[in-house]
């Protein structure tokens, strides 16, 4: 019985040291290379997609390891995601471009990230991590920008939502005369307090109805995040899928540097269902047929772990181990 016990309690102490968590916390920083993935955009000839760059200023991670090759870490990066896309007229086979569309958006980001080490106790470690994503908008807005006057196809592509989008306009000049005289007899309402923004359906061609007059420097604001409107309205929260991979180097006894790729994309589309039930788009079920955020960059790191890192928890066991000889 005696025996039995000191085995179990062998055991249960050697078990404790060989799983005993480390834990670690940390500060992050990233540049991003960002996509919005659109079948509908990607598709429509008259749209560019350009590259699109952001900073993910700051982060901050908590991480466990259970032993040395397998561990958890949950982040919380402040980050920018969005796409540029200039809009190209054709004319008589002569190609311009005389638009920008701007998707910018803003999101506080929470990776749970399934972290997968390479063992033994080096200086040098490789990982991979994967994991579910919880993005919060803090703020988004979709603007196409016009930087010269344009007769344009807006009805074309089916995928601006032609009754609730707006124009600001770049000056009073600008203003349709036709808006003012609505203001006048009190058959419109501003959409907003500021007197330069206009309901889009006033740039309407008399001659044309799919087609609208732009006046340069004029914004079209097709989706914001500070609106009521649910047509105009990102979802204020994705989901997403996060994986990366990369190295971890001891740097000080209690300190390491991450350097990794990473990466995540959205499963679930930015807009809302109003707006996706207007511009009619059912198909769902490819993984490009819904608006999906789309980011690969570079993530370095500064972690603190508790108790020292692994390589220096070894050179310190053998330094003890001389003494004691």
């Amino acid at each position: 019985m005696k025996l039995r016990l000191n085995i179990f309690i062998f055991v249960l102490l050697t078990g404790s040291a060989i799983a005993q968590p480390r834990v670690h916390i940390g500060i992050t920083t990233a540049f991003n290379s960002t996509y919005v993935l659109d079948k509908g955009i990607s598709e429509d000839p008259r749209y560019s997609a350009q590259a699109n760059y952001e900073w993910a200023p700051v982060g901050a991670s908590l991480g466990v390891d259970f032993t040395n090759s397998f561990g958890l870490q949950l982040e919380s990066i402040k980050a920018a995601q969005g796409q540029i896309y200039q809009m190209i007229e054709t004319v008589q086979s002569t190609q311009r471009m005389i638009a920008e569309r701007n998707i910018d958006l803003s999101y506080i980001q929470f990776p749970l990230l399934l972290k997968m080490m390479s063992g033994g106790n080096s200086a040098a470690r490789f990982n991979f991590q994967i994991g579910p994503q919880l993005s919060l908008l803090n703020s988004g807005s979709e603007t196409i920008k016009f930087i010269q006057d344009a007769n344009i196809n807006l009805a074309e592509g089916n995928d601006i939502p032609l009754d609730a989008s707006t124009v600001l306009v770049g000056s009073e000049a600008d203003i349709p005369v036709a808006y003012q005289q609505a203001l006048a007899d009190g058959t419109a309402t501003p959409p907003s307090s500021n007197a330069n923004e206009v309901p889009l359906e006033y740039f309407q061609d008399t001659n044309n109805p799919d087609y609208y007059n732009m006046p340069e420097q004029s914004s079209m604001i097709l989706m914001n995040s500070d609106v009521e409107s649910g047509i105009q309205k990102f979802k204020d929260k994705e989901i997403q899928l996060a994986l990366g991979f990369g190295v971890d180097i001891d740097l000080l006894k209690h300190f390491y540097l991450s350097a990794n790729v990473r990466a995540n994309y959205s499963f679930t589309d930015m807009r809302n269902q109003d707006l996706i039930d207007m511009i009619g788009d059912d198909d769902i079920t490819s993984i490009f047929s819904n608006r999906a955020n789309l980011l690969v960059g570079a993530q370095i790191g500064l972690h603190w772990m508790i108790g020292g890192n692994r390589s220096f928890r070894v050179k310190k066991e053998a330094l003890a181990k001389d003494i004691v000889r």
